[in-house]
């Protein structure tokens, strides 16, 4: 009778040699395909179903370092509106009126200027009725001194006389249409487009004459108002363009004006940027990108086609073969959407975009799509590539 250890002897040697024959008997192709997936990965990689995957072309591009400075939106007409009467207020615009050019702001009590140019009126009717008595006295008068009736004296007092009246009467217009503009006056209107912001007086105080009524600003005509370094003067004219970054949006703008005088202490000049389709509250800061140097000629890749890894940067580019290649580049400037990229890359080469993070190299792909890529040059936007 066999013994326990001799049975499992037994077992192992038939074990062994079921698993000999099945090698043995295993195809030539299956044999050979896990050897190479044992030593040569590229060709492992080969044999793999095609990735799918969107590409988008390196371009040349127009690049120019930039130099960021902060900036606040504000209003090209943004004034404290003051009153050039004495008065008590009995109307004011209330906060977040927006006016027009010439709409009341506020009002003042004009009681006693009413009074005093009903007063100026009648006394300028009775100066009036006597100088038309006058001029028709004179002109009998001088019938009778033609006739040398009256001396020549007398005909001259009354000259005088109306003459006098005359100067009264002058006087006393004068002084009726300056009650009416001092009247006119007692109603504070408003010098340009814009919106009530800010009470300096409410209603039913006295008001002094120069004293600050309200804010009035003109929430349309906005600019960016920034300071740059003195050393970029060479590079800041009127006109030049200058990239405006607010939170997440970003636009294209130009300078308005540079103030070429620098503060001593900062070393930093002003420069306007106006905003006239732009709409930010006044107030907003914002941040500026300004030309710091020429510009210069780079080839440019979209930042979706690099890929950051320890061991370095690089792009994964498909060949004419639609094959994956693994390019090594060293990163620069950004430009919008797009890196600036030192490597042996051309403009045209076709880079993965999108699916390229588990591609291996010699890895066939399917190109889904082509993806446009804006470039920046000079003061336009031009696209290279197109949709496949």
């Amino acid at each position: 009778m066999p013994t326990p250890k001799k049975i499992l002897i037994a077992l192992a040697v038939l074990a062994s040699a079921v698993l000999l024959y099945q090698l043995r008997s295993a195809p030539a192709d299956t044999r050979a395909s896990s050897d190479a997936s044992d030593g040569v990965p590229g060709a492992a990689a080969a044999e793999r179903a095609p990735a799918v995957v969107r590409v988008a072309p390196a371009v040349e591009a127009e690049f120019a370092p930039l130099h960021h400075a902060s900036g606040s939106v504000i209003s090209r007409h943004d004034a404290r509106i003051a009153s050039e009467q004495d008065g008590r207020i009995v109307r004011i615009a209330e906060v977040g009126t927006y006016l027009r050019t010439g709409e009341p702001l506020a009002a003042l009590d004009d009681t006693a200027l009413r009074l005093r140019e009903r007063e100026a009126s009648a006394e300028l009717a009775r100066i009036q009725t006597q100088l038309g008595q006058a001029r028709r006295q004179e002109r009998r008068y001088a019938q009778l001194a033609d006739a040398q009736n009256i001396a020549r004296a007398q005909y001259e007092q009354v000259q005088a006389d109306r003459d006098v009246l005359a100067q009264e009467h002058a006087r006393a217009a004068a002084l009726l249409a300056q009650t009416r503009h001092q009247r006119e006056r007692m109603v504070i209107r408003a010098p340009f487009d814009g919106m009530v912001v800010e009470h300096q007086a409410e209603l039913g105080e006295f008001l002094a004459r120069g004293a600050t009524v309200a804010r009035l600003v003109d929430t349309d005509g906005l600019e960016i108002q920034a300071r740059a370094p003195v050393s970029l003067a060479a590079h800041l004219t009127v006109g030049g363009p200058v990239r405006v970054l607010a939170g997440d949006a970003s636009g294209d703008h130009r300078i308005s004006a540079v103030v070429p005088v620098g503060d001593e202490a900062s070393r930093q000049l002003e420069i306007r940027v106006a905003l006239d389709e732009t709409r930010l509250p006044v107030g907003s800061a914002v941040e500026l990108a300004i030309p710091a140097d020429r510009p210069r000629q780079v080839v440019a890749v979209p930042r979706d086609a690099v890929l950051l890894r320890r061991d370095g940067n690089y792009v994964i580019r498909v060949d004419d073969g639609e094959r994956a290649q693994r390019v090594a580049v060293e990163l620069g400037d950004e430009l919008d959407e797009l890196v600036e990229v030192d490597g042996p890359l051309s403009a045209g080469d076709l880079l993965v975009v999108l699916g390229g993070e588990r591609l291996e190299p010699g890895q066939p792909v399917r190109i889904e799509a082509t993806e446009a890529v804006a470039v920046q040059a000079g003061s336009g936007r031009h696209y290279a590539g197109t949709a496949r």
